[in-house]
């Protein structure tokens, strides 16, 4: 059944209700356990498998979704750089709680994140939902359906992997220096190596490769308007068009790099997107360096068309 965009949007709300009323149900358990002179351990270990599960896989939906969306339809630049910088916050909250010393610093950690994570919701509810309810250009119910699709990858993830772990911890700490680099001015350079941490992640850490893909979504916005040269040499070696418009982003990269995989050398396909898709071209690079060819036909605003091929052996 497909949703009305109210629907979509009422949906939104409920499981942000939901995630804060069973964060702060095991919070409370905690408080309890410790004011009646009881472990708080195994609260604890509730608390941060619910987290890991659930709330930080919904975190890892939003981004390339509502958050990417708020962006691109809404110009929200400045409230998304800070509510992914937020995220970031509640997962350090995360670790913080599962290695307190102590059940008194338990329970600071567990109701320090309550209260960071009840804010961070009501911020997403009152600044960012109403305004893509309102927006003629956004899609609600699809933008559901795609965050339950990453949102479930996610989950699946992180109960195979036990939560946060060590190649966990070292991409985080990965993503935040590429980005520092993006900052400074080495734009480029962070691109490529966080690309390259896609390559090697893909087909094993399939949810950790999805964050570097959004960390780079965020680089390729940070760097300066670059003149594109149109290309128009290869127009007639066309020999399909692959529109990914309308795919969730999850298939997006699949479709492209199958078919990519299935050219044969001279052979091309053009590719229709919705926004500039340079942070592809970084993983190609990445994974078929000195492999495949770029030719951008059109560049946008609302519609970009690049020729992907095979260069003839």
């Amino acid at each position: 059944m497909t949703l009305t965009q109210n629907e979509a949007y009422d949906a939104m709300l409920a499981h942000h209700s939901a995630l804060n009323a069973e964060v702060d149900l095991r919070v409370k358990s905690i408080g309890d356990k410790v004011a009646n002179n009881e472990s708080s351990g195994s609260a604890v270990t509730a608390l941060v498998t619910y987290l890991t599960s659930e709330v930080v896989p919904h975190a890892i939906a939003e981004e390339p979704t509502i958050y990417k969306a708020a962006v691109d339809k809404l110009g929200l630049s400045d409230l998304i750089s800070k509510m992914t910088s937020e995220h970031k916050v509640l997962i350090d909250e995360i670790a913080a709680l599962e290695n307190s010393a102590g059940d008194t610093a338990a329970v600071e950690h567990a109701e320090s994140f309550a209260s960071l994570f009840s804010q961070h919701v009501n911020k997403e509810n009152e600044l960012i939902l109403p305004q893509l309810l309102n927006s003629q250009d956004v899609d609600l119910a699809v933008l559901l359906s795609e965050m339950h699709e990453l949102f479930e990858a996610a989950k699946k993830s992180a109960t195979n992997s036990g939560g946060a772990d060590f190649v966990t911890s070292l991409v985080s700490l990965l993503l935040d220096t590429t980005e520092q680099l993006a900052k400074s001015g080495l734009k480029d350079q962070a691109a490529r190596v966080t690309a390259s941490a896609w390559a090697i992640l893909e087909a094993e850490r399939p949810d950790l490769a999805n964050k570097t893909t959004v960390a780079l979504h965020r680089m390729i916005d940070l760097r300066n308007s670059e003149p594109i040269t149109l290309s128009t040499t290869r127009n007639a070696l066309i020999d399909k068009e692959l529109d990914v418009r309308a795919l969730a982003p999850a298939q997006r990269h699949a479709e492209i790099f199958a078919s990519y995989r299935a050219l044969a050398p001279g052979k091309g396909f053009l590719l229709v997107n919705d926004h500039d898709p340079k942070p592809l071209q970084y993983q190609f690079e990445a994974e078929y360096n000195g492999q495949f060819t770029w030719d951008y036909m059109e560049t946008g605003p609302k519609v970009w068309r690049v020729r992907i091929g095979r260069p003839t052996d």
